[in-house]
């Protein structure tokens, strides 16, 4: 159980060899999905798997709109 765990926290660590394995296989079903039903068909499912990754997976919802809206705000202080 410790190894799954593991291995599932490695999937979403940048530079390791699962995260390499998921972004590959991200990238097949999308390719496979533009493939089938084409590009807009495909990026629709895409925005309603965000949307309820969002719904189900963030459970303070306004602090992270507050950080995202933070993030890509320009903020030129920021770079100095």
């Amino acid at each position: 159980m410790t190894d799954l765990r593991g291995f599932i926290s490695q999937m979403f660590t940048p530079g390791t060899a699962p995260c390499t394995i998921f972004g590959i296989a991200v990238g097949l079903i999308f390719a496979v999905l533009c493939l089938t039903i084409g590009v807009v068909k495909a990026l629709v499912i895409g925005l309603f798997c965000l949307a309820g990754a969002f719904i189900g997976g963030v459970k303070d919802k306004k602090a992270f709109l507050r950080g995202v809206v933070s993030f890509f705000s320009r903020d030129e202080d920021r770079y100095e």
